[in-house]
């Protein structure tokens, strides 16, 4: 655990993402009595040091005790967060029955199990077979739902908003809070109240804002949240209305017809209904909700039966029972168990992202007081030489102390960020966290979902490909025109529409396909006169019939299995009208429907066909159908499983949609591209279909070649003794549109004109979500080449991309993320800069949420980020050396007993130092992105180098004043006098000093506020460069000739001649123009531009990704094009890679089987002899036709191979 607790811990939720360790403990009135009053004697600091370590507070306050005595519970999770519960035990008069002993933590019940001797989590029904919801059909006794509402609790999403008390102390409690108030402390002693007050007045700002924001954003939630409604329940056998809280998981609810929101998680049981899920999903496309199936063979789980449960949150928009019967539901999770539950959850208690810029500003304070060592002994010495008093002696040692970190760093570091989100508001992008702009600014690497996000949401219909007597026939591009066969069939039911309001609701893609069909659709009610026996839950039929009067023409729909992107298709039942026989309709992924359907149905051509419309970037789904026996009755076919239906299809041919690039696509990505950012897509879609778009988007170059991955796990062969396990990685060039316009083949098979080889490293790996999860699972070393050249990753699951963001992470790379929808959202999360493309409720899993829907914004938020972190870094170098080279002239005022006066602090810490910082991130970004990211790190060499040279400088002219001013004839030395310690006369010498160190500020000003090429010339904000002109001319004025008041008020004195201020005044002059050409043109010109790169590349990579990528540069036989790469799996192979293998299998097989047609097999090696793939036996009387849709007009090529001359765009 590494809290200190050295004894063996217990764990609870054991292999899940919310694992913690558990330790109890018994309250010791001794130990809190004797902590009481230390944190009395401690003024407080140790209360502070307990909230900051919650194992010093149970240490000092509790004695380590059995997990069933407890009275308190010490939680500690995978992120290092610490949580402290108190345990709930019974009331001694409460029955055995009844007892429950319980924590909440992160808002989730945890009760004693007494039989296994551990605390369990409360979530929901444990139902894991489908037909066990059935059972509960009749609902809950009262005596049931008592009892279960004790033991889940009341079915509530309720957030408490803290106390402000206890925000304010969450919020002082830092270490910054805590050394301005020692500063104060200091400095209200030494009655130097202006800049106290300042400092004070500026802390309650920046902790009234904060706590002030906190609280509104905690209401603004807990009104959206909250959600309270009467709801039918079925009670004791009898319908009853029920407040919603007192819902609980097995209690039974009847559905209203008309529109509604649900107020838990609840698995459907009769009727269907529409809901719109976008609360949850980002997705405003409507949903088909079915009921659960009645299969005791079928298992539950909430992943793969979505279609079957109504989750709390999401809008109902309509529901309906075919048969008259209500539409029942039983509670399947509530409160913050629910969906809905744990989307706010993940809001309350997100994962604790390592900010590495605030833990460097940790550093650099114990660098500070480390540093600041030897100006306090000498402080010291010099006081004590002086016989000071020793009360004086004190004071300004530890007045010292007060120089060593700048005192308004966290305000102006929030102002930096409040200026850079502000700026990102106005271009329609808000951030939930205003500490991740700072991450954007060293992003290099940006994967983008594409549909919707680099491709428009929306599908277009191209045309269908039918199939008649096993072959392809001619592309049709107008759908009415098709004959009333099955795949029109198919097209007309095949989908998950309904009807509210007369108007059509579903996904645009059904819809498009719909009414392009020129059908319609009903929606019988009970009583309603239909031609079937029953009444189906929908009938379909053409437009031109007068349903229905014309008997042969409507089908019905009778079961729908709806789509599932785990399954990736969908499936209907359906019966038409005065056949004597069901049929059954399916629609997905092509690969997978060519599965599905007996071989003899599928053309010989369909792998050329298929690549020809994926390689040109069209979206293609495959379509079959299914003839069930005719003594199949209406019952018997809503009950058989699904994989009895699906199952000895007939391939009915293809349909051809095409997702355009938005507009916005083709540009940004250049703009990514000459920054030097890398892009990944990572899709849901066909990999040919992606492998096209990521071409014509410019991810993958003109001249750049694309290796497709693919893994499979190799059976051990039982004849080989030890043999074991073994993963197959094969690695092939994938064929490209018009990739053979740009290669001229010969005769002998040669190729003479290569545009690009694997030698110059200029390739890209294609992968499946499939492949991606072996090679994760089985060979990290191989994940890791992959991951560094994979540009395209298709068919992901949202968990692949979850890992795709996390391996890239453990690369080295700082990793954006771009997406419009639900699968992204774990992605866009983990990412160090998730940018969410929808304004639903699920777009608070990203820190960032933009409301135009392209990707035009990813460059503005690197954009804002680098100003943000360049700001950032020209903040803390001008405040440390504000702090560091007034501490100097300080202490070279300290030589001879002299002391800056009151005055002349308030000009200098409040005039000349207040507003420079607190203005610096008002300055906006550089319009352009360059290929060099700023610096990340300020502990890195060229920050502190130019800290510390700058300080140097700046000592060196105060040294020279002082040694200008002891040289003059008329010049008077000071005496020193203990009684007026701190309230020294003037000097000439404290004047000279003063005089060139009010310059430095101006200076520091200047050159630490940076400009192109990552924000714009200081010059350009008005604003700011009026404050350094207004500063420039209050220090001319009074270092050259101050009036008396003024120099009274500083403390300076006057000497007998003008040129000798003006001397002064022109050594200033000359320290900002040294200073000036040393840090803009050598430091940030010469050093930045040309040594610290000499330096880098002399020194070798760093992150681990740069090694890797040497790795591979030095390596000229990796990949193995053409050949396989084996590895031996590890021996600890679980259930569910089991199952990962297994898809893998079928999936392999059927990718060898759709290969036996391939004409040639890519395996190209740097010029070398283009291999041929297994002979194929060809049939030159059979002939196909691809059509390509452009502009409303077809291009048809007919052939039986693809020659070096066919066109494929």
């Amino acid at each position: 655990m590494g809290d200190g607790f050295e004894e063996e811990e217990e764990k609870i939720n054991v292999g899940t993402d919310e694992e913690m360790t558990i330790v109890g403990f018994r309250m010791s009135y001794p130990k809190t009595i004797l902590t009481s009053i230390g944190v009395l004697l401690s003024a407080g600091l140790l209360l502070v040091l307990m909230s900051w370590k919650k194992t010093i507070l149970m240490k000092l306050t509790h004695n380590r005790c059995p997990i069933e005595e407890a009275e308190k519970v010490f939680l500690e999770d995978m992120h290092t967060q610490q949580f402290v519960e108190k345990v709930i035990r019974p009331a001694e008069k409460t029955l055995p029955s009844k007892q429950q002993t319980y924590f909440h933590n992160k808002k989730i019940k945890y009760i004693w199990d007494p039989q296994h001797s551990k605390f369990i989590k409360i979530e929901g029904l444990d139902i894991r077979n489908c037909a066990n919801f059935h059972s509960l059909l009749d609902g809950l006794h009262t005596t049931e739902a008592i009892l279960r509402l004790q033991h889940y609790g009341e079915n509530s999403i309720f957030i408490e908003v803290q106390p402000i008390y206890r925000l304010v102390f969450n919020e002082v409690k830092g270490p910054f809070y805590i050394y301005q108030l020692f500063i104060v402390i200091v400095w209200m002693v030494q009655i130097y109240y202006q800049f106290a007050l300042c400092i004070v007045f500026l802390s309650m700002m920046s902790v009234t804002a904060t706590v002030w924001e906190t609280r509104k954003q905690t209401n603004a939630l807990r009104e959206a949240v909250h959600t309270e409604a009467i709801v039918t329940v079925l009670r004791d056998g009898k319908e009853v209305q029920k407040p919603s809280e007192d819902l609980v998981p097995g209690d039974v609810i009847l559905l209203p017809q008309s529109q509604f929101v649900m107020v838990c998680d609840a698995v459907l049981l009769s009727g269907n209904c529409v809901v719109n899920e976008s609360m949850l999903t980002g997705e405003s496309t409507p949903i088909t909700k079915v009921p659960v199936s009645n299969d005791p063979n079928t298992r539950f789980n909430t992943n793969n039966n979505k279609r079957n449960v109504l989750f709390c949150g999401t809008e109902v928009l309509h529901s309906r029972s075919a048969d008259g019967s209500p539409i029942k539901a039983v509670v399947y999770r509530t409160g913050f168990s629910t969906s809905k539950g744990e989307l706010v959850r993940a809001i309350l208690f997100p994962k604790p992202i390592h900010f590495k810029l605030y833990s460097e500003l940790f550093k650099c304070m114990v660098l500070f007081f480390v540093i600041g060592i030897p100006p306090i002994i000498y402080t010291t010495w010099i006081w004590i030489i002086l016989k000071a008093y020793t009360w004086d002696v004190i004071i300004i040692v530890v007045d010292v102390l007060t120089f060593l970190v700048p005192p308004v760093l966290p305000a102006v570091l929030t102002s930096i960020n409040a200026h850079a989100q502000r700026r990102l508001r106005k271009h329609g992008i808000y951030c939930l966290n205003s500490r991740y702009i700072n991450f954007c600014g060293g992003l290099d690497v940006v994967c983008f979902d594409k549909t919707g996000t680099l491709t428009e949401d929306c599908l277009d219909i191209s045309g269908v490909v039918p199939i008649d007597d096993g072959r392809f026939e001619r592309a049709v591009k107008h759908l009415n025109h098709l004959p009333n066969s099955p795949l029109m069939k198919a097209m007309a039911t095949c989908h998950s529409l309904t009807k509210v309001d007369n108007k059509l609701l579903g996904h645009t893609l059904d819809v498009k396909i719909f009414e392009a069909i020129g059908w319609d659709l009903e929606e019988p009610s009970f009583g309603d006169q239909v031609p079937f026996e029953r009444i189906p839950p929908r009938i379909v039929y053409p437009k031109t019939c007068d349903f229905p009067n014309q008997p042969a023409s409507a089908i019905a729909v009778v079961r729908q299995f709806p789509f599932e992107s785990l399954l990736r298709r969908m499936s209907v039942v359906a019966k038409t009208q005065g056949s004597d026989h069901f049929e059954v309709f399916l629609k997905g992924a092509p690969e997978l429907v060519c599965s599905l359907s007996t071989s003899e149905t599928v053309p010989d051509n369909y792998k050329e066909v298929l690549e020809f419309y994926t390689r040109q970037g069209f979206r293609v789904i495959g379509v079959g159908s299914r003839h069930l026996d005719s003594h199949i009755s209406w019952d018997e076919v809503l009950k058989m499983p699904r994989d009895e239906l699906e199952k000895d299809l007939q391939f009915q041919g293809l349909v051809v949609l095409q997702n355009r690039l938005k507009q916005e696509t083709i540009p940004t990505l250049n703009i990514l591209k000459q920054a030097d950012i890398r892009t990944i897509m990572v899709t849901g879609d066909n990999l040919l279909t992606a492998i096209t778009v990521s071409r014509d988007c410019g991810m993958v170059e003109e001249c750049d070649s694309v290796i497709s991955v693919e893994a499979r796990l190799v059976a051990a062969d039982p004849t080989v003794p030890g043999s074991r396990l073994r993963l197959q990685v094969h690695y092939d060039y994938a064929k490209l549109p018009g990739f053979s316009e740009k290669l001229n083949i010969g005769q002998n098979g040669m190729v003479d004109d290569l545009c690009v080889t694997v030698g110059d490293g200029r390739y890209h790996f294609a992968m499946e979500g499939t492949t991606f999860n072996l090679i994760r699972l089985h060979d990290t070393q191989l994940l890791k080449k992959v991951v560094l050249k994979g540009t395209i990753f298709a068919r992901m699951l949202p968990e692949h991309k979850l890992n795709l963001i996390e391996t890239l992470q453990s690369l080295g790379h700082q990793v954006g993320m771009c997406g419009d929808g639900a699968n992204d959202c774990g992605a866009l999360k983990t990412a160090h800069a998730g940018v969410s493309l929808s304004v639903a409720e699920a777009s608070v899993a990203a820190p960032f949420t933009s409301t135009q829907q392209n990707i035009q914004c990813i460059p503005q938020v690197i954009k804002e980020g680098r100003a943000a972190l360049a700001a950032t870094f020209g903040a803390f170098r001008y405040m440390v050396c504000y702090c560091f080279v007034l501490l100097a002239a300080v202490l070279i005022m300290f030589w001879d007993g002299q002391k800056p006066s009151d005055g002349g602090y308030v000009i200098i810490d409040i005039v000349l130092n207040l507003l420079p910082p607190i203005i610096f991130g008002s300055t906006h970004a550089y319009p352009g992105l360059v290929k060099r990211p700023p610096t990340r790190s300020i502990i890195s060499f060229l920050p502190q180098f130019s800290m510390f040279s700058f300080m140097l400088i700046q000592i060196g002219v105060y040294v020279l004043a002082y040694e200008y001013c002891l040289m003059q004839p008329w010049y008077e030395p000071f005496i020193y006098d203990k009684d007026r310690t701190h309230l020294p006369a003037a000097s000439h010498s404290g004047t000279a000093i003063l005089s060139v160190n009010m310059m430095s500020y101006v200076i520091a000003a200047t050159i630490f506020s940076p400009g192109p090429p990552y924000r714009k010339n200081f010059l350009s904000n008005k604003l700011y460069t009026g404050v350094i002109v207004v500063e420039f001319l209050l220090v001319s004025y009074f270092t050259i000739y101050p009036a008396d008041s003024v120099a009274n008020f500083i403390n300076l004195k006057r000497a007998p001649f003008i040129e000798y201020h003006l001397t002064l005044y022109a050594l200033s002059l000359a320290n900002f123009i040294i200073s000036f050409i040393w840090e803009i043109y050598f430091i940030q010109g010469f050093l930045f531009e040309y040594v610290v790169p000499a330096l880098r590349r002399w020194k070798g990579p760093i992150h681990k990704f740069e090694k890797l990528q040497l790795e591979l540069a030095s390596n000229s036989k990796w990949p193995p094009v053409g050949r396989y790469e084996i590895t031996t799996v590890r021996e600890n192979f679980n259930d569910e890679d089991a199952e990962v293998a297994n898809s893998s299998r079928r999936s392999s097989r059927r990718h060898d089987w759709m290969r036996r047609s391939s004409e040639l097999r890519h395996s190209m090696l740097a010029g070398l002899k283009l291999a041929k793939a297994d002979s194929v036996e060809e049939e030159p009387e059979e002939t196909v036709s691809f059509v390509t849709f452009r502009e409303g007009r077809s291009r048809v090529r007919t052939g039986t191979s693809f020659s070096s001359d066919q066109n494929f765009v």
